[in-house]
């Protein structure tokens, strides 16, 4: 059984301004110091029928933008598990998993900032006898999900009109991801609703090869279109507002099933002693692209200019 160190769960119903299902308990609510200009944040865990197993989700509510609140399952990854999470100082919240098979955790740092939440993550050792880091680190997924958020989230609507309002960072900008060429979904026939058009696709950045492929069971065929930044994103429905999880990092981005957006890089040298760090940006703004263009190469300087 997962250990927990929290000794208090809590139903999630008990939030005010959000609707939980029965089958989601909260166990953290962020004392917000700043909750005017700070994100608000939370940890939750999901009851999964079909795998009899909790997804571990991440929340953050952002105060300048209205009734928006966004989920990340921290993490959609084999071989991590969660194991505790508590709240740290200045709002953060901090996040452990194990890593099957090794002496190591994952220690993720979850910090708000204005208009913005930042995820890092870095390993800690569990032994005595592992002192040097890791020749190998562990693929860590984030499923970042859009369905709390009325404003942003697929329903009411058909689910197309979810993709037409997500976008990715081409050489001309933000491109809506209907306006995109998208490939079929290999594991679904020709003529399945979710293929007419696609309803779920995978993007490359502009330095790789040509000619990606999946196999027929794939959830996901890749675009021939190309990102120029490693940024994915959705407007709200009524035009006014976007949010957007970013990378420093290339990598592959997708917007797939759950009104998600992935955008997951490897783990790059950091500064400090904890060796490698793996880091990704959660903005939500006015829908000023330039703004969340400025705002990006602020969090990542090592990325060229999308000009």
């Amino acid at each position: 059984m997962k250990r927990l160190t929290l000794l208090l769960f809590m139903t999630l119903s008990i939030l005010s301004g959000n609707s939980f299902a029965k089958d989601r308990k909260l166990f953290v609510v962020k004392s917000n110091p700043h909750p005017d200009e700070l994100p608000t944040l939370g940890v939750w865990q999901q009851y999964v029928k079909k795998s009899d197993t909790f997804d571990t989700l991440l929340s953050a509510s952002f105060p300048n933008v209205p009734d928006f609140t966004c989920d990340l399952w921290c993490f959609e990854s084999p071989g991590v598990v969660f194991e505790s999470a508590r709240e740290l100082k200045n709002g953060q919240v901090e996040l452990r998993h194990s890593w099957e098979n090794y002496d190591w955790e994952i220690l993720t740092i979850a910090t708000p900032r204005p208009g913005a939440l930042e995820i890092v993550a870095h390993l800690v050792t569990t032994s005595d006898d592992s002192k040097a880091q890791p020749q190998e680190y562990p693929s860590l997924n984030i499923c970042w999900q859009l369905r709390r958020a009325a404003q942003f989230a697929s329903k009411p609507d058909p689910y197309p009109e979810f993709v037409r309002r997500c976008f990715i960072v081409s050489e001309q900008g933000c491109v809506f991801l209907l306006d995109t060429q998208r490939r079929a979904i290999p594991v679904r026939s020709s003529t399945d609703e979710e293929n007419n058009p696609p309803w779920v696709q995978m993007y490359a950045p502009l330095s790789a090869p040509a000619d990606l492929q999946v196999d027929s069971t794939n959830w996901a065929d890749y675009s021939p279109d190309r990102y120029r930044l490693p940024v994915i994103g959705a407007v709200s429905r009524d035009r006014r507002y976007l949010a957007a999880i970013a990378s420093g990092a290339e990598t592959i981005v997708c917007q797939a099933w759950h009104d998600c957006m992935h955008n997951n890089p490897g783990w790059l040298p950091s500064s400090d002693k904890n060796g490698k760090q793996w880091r990704v940006m959660i903005y939500a703004m006015e829908n000023d692209p330039e703004a969340l263009f400025t705002r990006f190469h602020e969090d990542f300087p090592k990325i060229a200019s999308w000009k």
